[in-house]
């Protein structure tokens, strides 16, 4: 069975097509790139603006707008991929390659911990 595509919510996050689970969550931030198992997750918390989200080995946290959206992603771990914006995408509110104003749920920045 061919992989399916993931589902664009944002600019800045991915989901697995409805019914599909993806094996691990990517996270790509400017400069390396994660991917965290979703069998090691544990929880995530937040609000439309800072989401929290907690592996065994890891701390993800995204801030921005809009997040309860991506929260929601989390809890039924369909999020197939976070994508940290450029610092101009994220100064200027804007997205893609001919750099258009976006106003949908956004991320700023994403920070990504590993436990002691």
């Amino acid at each position: 069975m061919p992989a399916s595509a993931p589902i664009q919510v944002s600019e800045d996050w991915h989901l697995a097509e409805e019914g599909s689970k993806p094996a691990s969550l990517v996270v790509q931030l400017r400069r390396e790139v994660f991917a965290l198992p979703w069998f090691r997750f544990v929880y995530a918390q937040g609000d439309n603006s800072s989401v929290q989200i907690a592996f065994a080995s890891h701390m993800v946290t995204v801030t921005g707008h809009g997040l309860a959206a991506l929260l929601s992603a989390v809890a039924t771990e369909r999020l197939f991929r976070l994508v940290q914006p450029s610092e101009n995408e994220a100064r200027f509110a804007v997205r893609g390659p001919n750099a258009n104003q976006y106003s949908g749920p956004s991320i700023t920045a994403i920070t990504v911990e590993k436990f002691d």
